[in-house]
């Protein structure tokens, strides 16, 4: 997990174990309410791993193959 995740999660279990408000956690992460319920509910349901983006490890839709030569 990065830095930023690690944060998301322990601001998003402080919301569980109500030690913070939604909207304090909201201000905190720089995210909307709506945004802080929607990883609330993500943690509760799937667990921790619902905090890592899900993209990782990918390599991106539109990026060149490895096949293609640019040095002509």
């Amino acid at each position: 997990m990065t830095q930023k995740e690690i944060t998301r999660l322990r601001v998003v279990n402080q919301t569980i174990d109500k030690v913070i408000t939604i909207r304090e956690a909201a201000e905190l992460l720089n995210l909307s309410e709506r945004q802080v319920i929607r990883l609330k509910k993500g943690v509760l349901k799937e667990g921790p791993a619902f905090i890592i983006h899900k993209n990782r490890g990918r390599k991106p839709q539109h990026a060149l193959s490895d096949e293609l030569n640019f040095s002509q």
